[in-house]
């Protein structure tokens, strides 16, 4: 990569151009690679291979419609018709120094009732669970979501579902996570998430903050002695 770049800067004019057009053409037509935020229906359709999800890099930057830092919004569509079942299977890579703190069900995302909707998310680069499988083994945790969830933080409810998940409370550190999404019923739905991320809360500030607390109980309790 480095003697590309050296070579890169040589060029100037017309030729710089369209060298940097090439490159950025070759950026946005990675496969491989989605940027926040990302719409099937644009973009292209998800993985329906669980051993080669599509791969999402979530973000902290100012990104998407909404411009508000944190967020990664991801919408597609699934269902079944005619016996074909759409799965959309999603390698999310949370980056170092952040964590995933909320996976909020949008206003746009619809369901065909309470058992019929599905999210699944193990840990790793790959999906680890059969979609025929009979249990949740091998899953961090699950939900069926419904249009009730709309707007709501779902991540705490994935963590408790049970079914021989793993379960999970608070945060998910910085690491590689795959997402399940499919849709039992027949038809087509849509579904609409927004993965948000936070930076983890640096121990020396938490640790300045107990000190600062304890320094004022002492302050108090002299105080009224």
């Amino acid at each position: 990569m480095k003697p590309q770049r050296t070579a890169c800067a040589r060029l100037t004019g017309e030729p710089r151009a369209k060298a940097l057009a090439v490159a950025t053409t070759l950026l946005v037509s990675a496969g491989s690679a989605l940027a926040a935020d990302y719409d099937e229906s644009l973009l292209g359709d998800l993985s329906g291979n669980r051993l080669a999800p599509s791969f999402w890099a979530l973000t902290d930057g100012p990104v998407g419609s909404n411009g508000l830092t944190g967020n990664n919004v991801l919408s597609g569509r699934t269902g079944r018709s005619l016996g074909v079942v759409d799965i959309d299977y999603v390698n999310v890579s949370v980056p170092q120094g952040f964590e995933l703190s909320a996976l909020l069900v949008g206003n746009s995302t619809t369901s065909s009732g309470a058992l019929g909707s599905f999210i699944g998310l193990a840990a790793g680069n790959t999906m680890p669970v059969s979609a025929n499988a009979l249990s949740a083994v091998g899953l961090l945790g699950w939900r069926h979501y419904t249009q009730a969830d709309r707007m709501r933080n779902i991540l705490p409810d994935m963590g408790s579902a049970g079914q021989g998940a793993t379960g999970f409370t608070g945060p998910l550190p910085a690491g590689d996570y795959t997402l399940w999404i499919q849709e039992l019923a027949t038809g087509s739905y849509n579904y609409r998430f927004n993965l948000q991320i936070s930076p983890v809360p640096e121990p020396g500030a938490a640790a300045l903050l107990v000190a600062g607390l304890v320094l004022l109980g002492g302050m108090a309790r002299r105080s009224r002695r």
